[in-house]
């Protein structure tokens, strides 16, 4: 298949070397993940026990309560942390990301109304799950608009790196989904939130209970690593069948045709590996506090790992068509460190607004 007319690269240089922007596009990206992962992940378990839960103490309804209170906080975040990954995809892969979301249009744009209603919805359910009868089914709105948005996401995505598929998706826009990768790396990224905001909460729990002891937050723990254990091996199941649905030069180079994706490939799949036994080995979490923050901690490690394994697999889909090193740029130094001084700085403290959360005197549960 003919590759189409790729859109011709912006002559303005970069004001910094392109390797300094393709590093702050994964951390960006690693850090606005995390969020995106408590967020989508966190919603969908919410939604799951508070609609039924049976009774207005029960632990689902409480688990409700305290999602409403965490989440607001994280979807802002989300959408915060968002900006900047997407700002530097355009800087560096302009050519095909705008192509590949002018090719779907209205699905594209879609994505603004559905993080509002989703945001609104979060907001609605915060004000009405602490009173008699409240409404949870608006927690179970904000889950579905946001797995909506994340399939949006993903066909983008998949798009971007295809462009000998543009031309078929430029007459049926369902086209896109004739992919192989499509289903199975939005798997990957739906069980992927479930994992992360399951440890999440069990993290949550095992902080909130060692002040302020509740069987609630044990059932919680417990709940939790449920959930991260469950996601976890049925996202290590999905990553096979995504590792063979790529083309078959991508899955040589990854499985010892090329040495560095190899690496990040074995890497990966050990530290996804090692935080699948680590969680069968939580039987007790209440009791097994200090296992429980290092199989969290394994589990941001896998996250990043993966992040990496992301981008050398985009790089080997456009390789041949942007090269990255090679673009044009025009060093400003004084903008530069202004502007990581600015980005270490906005890091620091949003890792201390996160720590005060997890361990936050008041509890809304």
């Amino acid at each position: 298949m003919n590759l189409p007319a790729i859109p011709a690269l912006d002559p303005t240089p970069l004001p910094a070397p392109a390797w300094l922007f393709q590093a702050l596009l994964l951390v960006t990206f690693y850090v606005h993940i995390l969020f995106l992962n408590v967020t989508l992940g966190g919603t969908l378990i919410g939604a799951v026990h508070a609609l039924v839960a049976k009774g207005k103490d029960a632990p689902g309804r409480r688990l409700g309560r305290l999602m409403a209170g965490l989440l607001p906080a994280s979807v802002s975040f989300t959408v915060t942390t968002g900006v900047a990954p997407l700002l530097f995809i355009q800087l560096l892969y302009g050519q095909v990301f705008y192509a590949a979301t002018v090719l779907v249009g209205w699905i594209w744009l879609a994505i603004v109304p559905l993080i509002v209603v989703g945001y609104y919805s979060v907001y609605l359910y915060k004000f009405e799950v602490g009173a008699p009868g409240g409404r949870t089914v608006w927690l179970g709105v904000a889950a579905g608009c946001f797995v909506i948005v994340a399939a949006i996401q993903t066909l983008v995505n998949v798009l971007q790196l295809a462009p000998p598929r543009w031309e078929a998706v430029a007459v049926a826009v369902g086209a896109v989904v004739q992919d192989p990768t499509v289903l199975p790396r939005y798997l990957h990224f739906v069980l992927g939130s479930l994992a992360v905001a399951g440890i999440f909460l069990a993290v949550v729990a095992m902080e909130r209970a060692h002040r302020t002891p509740d069987p609630f937050f044990d059932w919680l723990a417990r709940r939790g690593i449920f959930w991260a254990l469950a996601a976890t091996g049925l996202q290590m199941v999905d990553g096979f069948w995504f590792l063979f649905s790529l083309p078959r030069e991508m899955l040589l180079a990854l499985v010892g045709g090329k040495p560095w994706p190899t690496i990040h490939l074995a890497i990966g799949m050990g530290l996804g590996f090692l935080a699948l036994i680590l969680l069968s080995g939580l039987r007790e979490p209440e009791r097994q506090r200090n296992l429980v923050r290092f199989t969290a901690g394994v589990m941001l490690a896998t996250v990043l790992a993966m992040v990496g394994l992301r981008d050398v697999v985009r790089g080997m889909y456009l390789g041949s068509l942007i090269r990255i090193r090679e673009l044009p740029s025009h060093i400003q130094m004084d903008v530069t460190i202004l502007f990581l001084l600015v980005f270490l700085l906005g890091l620091g403290t949003v890792t201390w607004m996160v720590w005060s959360v997890l361990r936050g005197r008041r509890t809304p549960a």
